[in-house]
């Protein structure tokens, strides 16, 4: 009876989960990293499988109409692939945006041949590798070797940052190869876009002539191409935006900080 007091919800169940692993984490963080020289990304992996739905099952966001579970639908947050699609993009956008204001001044003009051959000839050799084992080890076709490397193929920019934190490794990278790194990560999700939809478009269309002509027309110049237009835009706007208004002390240091986090979700 007691139990049932505090109303114990899916979400509210799922605060505490995180947030107390996260807790755990914060105080043995340099335990982790410099003892048991462990990131981030793995013990979250790790711990994200044993809580959910496959292990203990007690964070299972997905609906039971859009999965055909079986058991009462409240005791489930009730959230489909769409909220976790966009919880997700989020997440990503910030992390992007936070890589991007943590290069130095000028980088990516004094640095893009370096830069440009890891996104173009390096990632696209990883990606041919990547679908070749994909295609060994999982007994796929050419199209479907092809999505799953260009899902595996990107440096994700939040697995990088486990790299680039202040830990008694990451010390020793030299920072001209810290912010290649990071560079190379922020850019690369853009960049494994037509990558991935050369896999999608051969699953999907049987007429190649079709599938060519949507490919360029909507990846390639509308999704990739107004996209880097758009961006360019956005930035060098609110950039001189920001520029007026700390210029005239018409921003504090915590607005600075919110404006970096609303201008991530905005673009």
């Amino acid at each position: 009876m007691a139990w049932e007091q505090l109303e114990p919800t899916p979400p509210h169940l799922s605060y505490l989960l995180i947030s107390s692993f996260l807790i755990v984490y914060c105080l043995f963080a340099t335990f982790v990293r410099n003892r048991l020289h462990l990131s981030e990304p793995p013990l979250a992996l790790l711990v994200g499988i044993l809580l959910g739905p496959r292990v203990l099952g007690w964070l299972n966001p997905n609906s039971c109409p859009q999965q055909g579970c079986t058991g009462d639908e409240s005791d489930r947050w009730g959230w489909g692939d769409t909220q976790v699609q966009e919880i997700s993009r989020v997440i990503l956008g910030v992390q992007v945006f936070t890589v991007g204001i943590g290069l130095p001044r000028y980088y990516a003009s004094k640095h893009w041949k370096s830069v440009g051959i890891l996104l173009t000839i390096v990632m696209t050799f990883g990606w041919f590798v990547c679908s070749l084992f994909a295609a060994l080890m999982f007994k796929v076709d050419i199209a479907t070797a092809l999505t799953i490397a260009a899902c595996l193929t990107p440096t994700d920019p939040v697995l990088s940052s486990s790299i680039l934190s202040n830990s008694q490794f990451s010390t020793r990278v030299p920072k001209r190869i810290k912010d290649m790194l990071a560079a190379e990560s922020g850019c690369n999700d853009g960049i494994s876009f037509p990558f991935l939809y050369v896999g999608l478009y051969a699953l999907i269309h049987a007429d190649s002539k079709a599938a060519i002509k949507e490919y360029f027309l909507i990846t390639i110049l509308w999704q990739c191409t107004f996209g880097i237009v758009a961006g360019l835009v956005i930035g060098t706007i609110f950039n001189r935006l920001l520029r007026f208004s700390d210029g005239r002390g018409y921003v504090d240091s915590a607005g600075m900080i919110v404006f970096y986090l609303l201008l991530a979700v905005f673009s």
